[in-house]
């Protein structure tokens, strides 16, 4: 399910082996701190903020559910936020549509929609339902429910869609209300939801031109998280080449550049002892040269 949903804003899944004695699978390695890391280590995000990383989100959702996989457990702890956009992450509890064969509520209560809370099957509705409540907390601060301290008091609240929009600026109530509309039926789809954040961002953002920008607090742990990834591809990996730098190939371990100044050294060499100049002494130089230009 996880290569199904492969994509430029899910982890790659470099393989697996579910049938293994102890079943495995070993997913790309994402340098960037979760929408929840930022909201509760750099703050909230302003309103046109919110609503691109929506727009991004719903982008993801899109190309998603168009594998037929539904993330089911969708949430700022399963958003990260990259220099380049979001990655969704933890598709553990995600399922194939087409393969569906329980009832059984599962997702972070607090995010998940009024139906799972009920105990119904989860469509891709409830995707849009939990990024509605992942808006919430990005500005907010907060879940859309209050901390009741109690697992089946909340899961009361949720099934019934009794939620908390009072500290939810106005410019984002109308996306907010669209995502976490207590019927499935009436909540966008991921493409309707795109156009709706885009239009919102467009209207509250600071410049007029160009996407809104994250807080730069929230940059700058951007920029932490990616520069340690740096430093571990750098530690555990030192072969692999830089992003966007092409390894170059060797044979015999010299470069095609290499190779080439090797033959035209002993070209020039095997010219001099057919002429005779400098006969034993340019034959060790022969061989020392062949010797120094196979070297690593």
């Amino acid at each position: 399910m996880a290569r199904r949903a492969a994509g430029p804003r899910t982890a790659r899944v470099f393989d697996a082996d579910p049938h293994a004695p102890l079943p495995w699978f070993a997913t790309e390695y994402v340098a960037a701190p979760s929408l929840a890391d930022l909201v509760a280590h750099r703050g909230t995000a302003h309103p046109a903020a919110a609503a691109r990383i929506v727009a991004d989100c719903a982008t993801a959702l899109e190309a998603l559910h168009s594998t037929g996989v539904i993330h089911r457990d969708l949430k700022p702890h399963n958003i990260l936020l990259t220099s380049q956009g979001i990655r969704l992450i933890d598709f553990g509890i995600s399922h194939a549509t087409d393969l569906t064969r329980t009832r059984v509520t599962l997702g972070t209560v607090a995010y998940i929609a009024p139906e799972q809370a009920r105990g119904q099957p989860a469509t891709a509705a409830c995707d849009i339902w939990a990024l509605g409540a992942t808006l919430n907390t990005l500005v907010a601060g907060r879940p859309l429910y209050p901390d009741t301290g109690d697992p089946v008091r909340l899961l009361a609240l949720v099934s019934r869609a009794t939620v908390d929009l009072s500290d939810l600026p106005a410019a984002l109530r109308p996306l907010a209300e669209a995502c976490l509309a207590p019927d499935a039926a009436d909540r966008p789809t991921p493409a309707e939801l795109r156009v709706l954040a885009e239009e919102c961002e467009a209207a509250h953002r600071p410049f007029r031109t160009g996407p809104a920008e994250p807080p730069e607090s929230w940059i700058a742990l951007i920029s932490d998280y990616e520069n340690e990834g740096e430093q571990l591809r750098d530690q555990h990996a030192p072969d692999l080449p830089a992003p966007g730098h092409e390894r170059t190939q060797r044979i015999a371990g010299l470069t095609p550049q290499g190779w080439k100044a090797a033959v035209s050294l002993v070209s020039n060499l095997t010219a001099l002892i057919v002429l005779g100049a400098g006969g034993l002494l340019t034959l060790i130089l022969l061989v020392m040269a062949i010797v120094s230009a196979l070297s690593p």
